[in-house]
């Protein structure tokens, strides 16, 4: 959708002339308010189906922002009823376009739209009390998104900060006057901010003369913008200049580094030939005193030089390795007393012209060398038996080390934790940019430049040309190990699409907040600390780490409600919960688990280390006060810990060892601290359990126990009711023994606890390849599949491996798999995880995120997992025809995955009311009993087509 300039000029002039007409001028075909009718829901749906991508993807964010305002209990407008119209609103920022203190003031207020609900009566040309219209405060939200992504995201220089910052007032008011700049790429206004995010990366500074063109081209914008585009236009103009010429920098600064890597490449392996050259000819660790200081005095010079011009196929390369020999071997056999008078009257005859040659040979190349006058005047004395053949240290390092290895180790034998990283590094390509962090946590790029013809050495250069890292192949694999990995999806955004993106993404965020916190004191909720706590203890499981839980409860807390009241009651929780948060960091997590009981779930810390934070808690919460109806109320807390071990028994039984050791401290007094140690016997009887556990997974796995089943999964049809284009998702039964098919609850339950789940997902991978198999034998369609994947398994090397010969030995196509990633967030390194799905999709291969949106790292998975489908959570989809929270989580976590250009699958779609709020959401695939129920899959295989048909 691209607007000509004039049309675009002329609409301006429209609004200006008509406030009244102001909104509707901005508005954008497709969006309506959140209290559109089912009905009129609906049509919408389907008339965004028909809009392009660019205009989708805003009216989603327009959404968003709608719904944030509605779940935070917002008023659609500011103020006390009266409503500025747009043309008000951009005339009121136009008299701040060129006031410094004015966007200092806006910045400190933290957004254009806050400041001006705070400022009303103060700004000139809005009335005392005039509020912002939902559309008018959308785009400002809009513009504030944009300048917080410049400011956190890109990597900005420090001296373009101030000069894109001055950007803020005239963007804010061509949003409102031209909501056209976010949705239409074309744009010159959104074109002129994607090219100057690049232009201001930290790479290309200190450049004071690129600084100043900058700062000139946004100062001309301030000063001349007021309706007409044409000012971004020319600006444009002036900053594609800019960024061509930094494009030619960079294409130039490359080439130069790459010339001089392969000019000092050329010179090493000139300098190891002759090494090797010395080397050969002198095997023993004495040679001819004067054949050493010849080499040493200009001989290996000359050689080097020879290499390097004339390359080692060349006759004068040939010529001096003879020479070289030819001397070894003279001075050999006088040394050893094989010449008579005879020959050495000969050889001196021959030798003077060889020498002869050798000094004009190294003159010509060596013009200022005059230090081998002497050598070659003792070799000449000596080749004509005036003078004794010395002897000295062949002078070559290498000399006494063997020439060949007779048995060379690869590197992935030296490192076999790398062996897939080094796989990684031997597909890396010049051209290839890499993200990396440093050390400060900051993130930067790199781009790979030049690759040495060993494929040994890598050489790396920054956004401006300029060489940043040179590293051998094991050290590269090191750094892909530790993080340095090609862009994520959201990485390759525009900076304003980036920045609607970050929109999305905190509407979600926010969403998600209201669910897995508690209202009043802001710290996760039950439900979210027991999946952590789940977490902790797989981990624990599978590592054999150490954490601990924290179970608090307030002393005497029914007392404080009593004499006071609940609203007093909340202003302890509240002070209480604070002093918790102060704990938050990576390895630490407070939770509310109810009334006047909370919980902290540490990661890594053995018992003693929890005893000692717990005491500080205790003593720090003894030690404050809160202040109610003018007393001071001091308050203590009782804290029982308990461990998260390997053999802890699960989330019920460590939550309840942590309550029963915070009783027993009530009992013992309260206001203190104790530990829940387990018995010798619950080690030993985990032991026991971990052993018969596996031989009965083991056992099922082999005598057909289990079974596959597969359930349809259907692509929405927005226009009508029939969902249509079906695959399937592999799901997994145990027959009990009775025959009947049951559920495999109990034996996933204990591969997940006790480390199993690859073998289970093996056993899935192979049986699944198998029909697929019997599929293409019987000359039927494949459907697409959806086959579920561990968490463990998509970080184990192993099942890497075994996965690429399962798929070379079935010979399936991969065009038809998908790989549902489950456990999102038992994923211990997302690094691996990553490069997992990246591995299998570069063969074809499709992936999704399963159990979208109940977890806190979510959001991470989606950025850092380059996947094709998110699967929402069935929470969401349940009652989604009935609670408003639910709709607007399903309807931003599906914008948010369609602006990352994936698709969204709806699980749990139980009935045709589910089915029609997804079809008015836009949900791409819907999956449940309602859509069609698991059947067996020589079921499934009747109703495919045949080939023929």
């Amino acid at each position: 959708h691209q607007v000509p300039r004039e049309q675009r000029v002329t609409n301006t002039a429209e609004t200006a002339a008509d406030p009244q007409t102001a909104n509707r001028a901005s508005a954008v075909p497709g969006i309506t308010g959140t209290g559109a009718t089912p009905a009129a829901q609906r049509a919408q749906a389907q008339a965004d189906a028909a809009l392009p991508r660019p205009q989708r993807l805003y009216r989603s964010v327009i959404n968003a922002l709608n719904f944030k305002r509605e779940a935070e209990n917002k008023a659609m407008d500011d103020g006390n009823g009266a409503v500025a119209d747009a043309q008000s609103v951009v005339n009121a920022l136009g008299r701040l376009q060129n006031s410094a203190e004015a966007l200092e003031k806006i910045q400190r207020a933290g957004s254009i739209a806050d400041y001006l609900a705070k400022h009303s009566g103060g700004t000139p040309g809005l009335d005392a009390g005039s509020g912002l219209s939902a559309e008018n405060r959308n785009q400002l939200e809009l513009v504030d998104s944009l300048f917080s992504t410049i400011r956190s995201q890109l990597d900005v220089s420090s001296e373009l900060k101030p000069a894109l910052d001055n950007l803020l007032i005239p963007l804010a008011r061509l949003a409102l006057l031209e909501p056209h700049f976010f949705l239409d790429p074309e744009h010159p206004a959104r074109s002129l901010v994607d090219k100057l995010a690049v232009l201001a990366n930290s790479a290309n500074f200190p450049n004071r003369m690129l600084e100043s063109r900058v700062e000139a081209i946004v100062d001309t914008i301030v000063t001349d913008f007021d309706r007409d585009t044409a000012v971004f236009e020319q600006a444009l103009a002036g900053v594609e200049k800019l960024v061509q010429q930094q494009a030619h920098a960079h294409a130039r600064n490359v080439e130069r580094v790459v010339r001089t890597q392969e000019g000092k490449e050329r010179l090493n392996l000139a300098r190891d030939a002759v090494e090797a050259a010395v080397r050969d000819t002198l095997p023993g660790p004495e040679a001819p005193k004067v054949l050493v200081d010849l080499i040493d005095n200009g001989w290996r010079d000359l050689m080097v030089l020879t290499h390097v011009k004339q390359g080692p196929d060349s006759q004068e390369w040939q010529e001096q390795l003879r020479t070289l020999e030819l001397l070894t071997s003279w001075l050999a056999q006088q040394q050893q007393g094989e010449c008579d008078e005879d020959l050495l009257v000969e050889r001196s005859l021959e030798a003077e012209p060889l020498i002869d040659l050798l000094e004009q040979q190294v003159n010509a190349a060596l013009p200022g060398n005059v230090s081998i006058q002497a050598v070659l005047g003792e070799l000449r004395a000596i080749l004509a038996g005036e003078t004794p053949i010395l002897v000295a240290p062949s002078g070559s390092p290498a000399a006494n080390l063997p020439a060949v290895d007779d048995q060379p180790h690869k590197d992935g034998d030296r490192t076999p934790r790398l062996r897939r990283w080094l796989q990684r590094v031997e597909e890396l390509r010049p051209g290839n940019w890499l993200n990396y962090h440093d050390g400060k946590g900051q993130r930067h790029r790199m781009q790979l430049a030049w690759i040495s013809d060993d494929g040994k050495r890598y050489l790396f250069v920054n956004d401006r040309g300029q060489k940043v890292a040179e590293m051998g192949k094991v050290k590269l694999a090191r750094e892909l190990s530790r993080g340095a990995q090609p862009p994520a999806p959201a990485d390759k955004l525009s900076v304003v699409d980036q920045s609607m993106y970050g929109t999305l993404e905190h509407v979600q965020r926010t969403l998600s907040f209201a669910r897995n916190h508690d209202a009043l004191t802001r710290l996760i909720n039950r439900e979210t600390f027991l999946e952590q706590l789940g977490r902790a203890l797989q981990h624990a499981q599978k590592h054999r780490s150490q954490h601990a839980m924290l179970w608090l409860n307030i002393d005497r807390f029914k007392l404080v409600n009593e004499v006071y009241d609940r609203i007093s009651g909340d202003q302890v929780l509240l002070e209480f919960s604070r002093l918790l948060a102060q704990l938050h960091g990576k390895k630490t997590s407070s939770a509310r688990l109810g009334a006047d009981e909370f919980a902290v779930l540490l990661v890594d810390r053995d018992l003693e280390q929890a005893q000692a934070i717990a005491e500080k808690i205790r003593a720090d919460i003894a030690a404050s006060s809160v202040e109610i109806d003018g007393e001071k109320v001091s308050f203590t807390v009782s804290i029982g810990i308990a461990p998260i071990l390997d053999y802890s028994p699960g989330v019920d039984q460590i939550m309840a060892n942590a309550h029963a050791a915070m009783q027993q401290a009530k009992q013992l007094g309260r206001d203190r601290v104790v530990q829940y140690r387990d018995s010798e016997d619950a080690v030993k009887g985990y032991r026991h359990e971990q052993r018969r556990s596996r031989e009965a997974l083991e056992e099922a796995l082999q005598s057909e126990r289990f079974v596959l089943r597969a359930q349809p999964i259907a692509k929405t049809a927005v226009a009508g009711n029939v969902p249509v284009t079906r695959h399937y998702e592999l799901l997994l039964a145990i027959r009990d023994k009775n025959g009947q098919l049951a559920s495999p609850a109990t034996f996933i339950g204990s591969a997940e606890r006790y480390g199993f789940m690859t073998l289970v997902d093996r056993w899935v991978v192979r049986e699944a390849f198998r029909w697929i198999s019997s599929l293409m034998d019987a000359q039927k369609v494949v459907p697409n599949l959806s086959i579920n994947l561990s968490g463990s398994s998509v970080t184990d090397d192993a099942f890497l491996d075994y996965l690429f010969e399962q798929i070379s030995e079935f010979g399936v196509g991969t065009n038809r798999l998908c790989f549902e990633i489950t456990e999102t967030g038992t994923i211990s390194n997302l690094v691996k995880a990553a490069d997992f799905v990246r591995a299998f999709r570069n063969i074809g291969c499709k992936f999704s995120i399963d159990d979208f949106g109940t977890g806190l790292a979510s959001h991470n998975y989606l950025r850092e997992l380059p996947v094709d489908y998110v699967k929402i959570d069935g929470s969401f989809i349940t009652n989604i025809h009935e609670n408003r929270n639910d709709y607007a989580m399903v309807h931003s976590i599906n914008d948010l995955a369609h602006f990352l250009g994936q698709e969204t699958i709806a699980e749990s779609v139980e009935n045709e009311a589910i089915i029609g709020k997804l079809q008015e959401i836009g949900v791409d695939y819907l999956q449940g009993w309602g859509i069609g129920r698991p059947k067996p899959l020589a079921e499934v295989a009747l109703d495919l087509l045949s080939l023929e048909t």
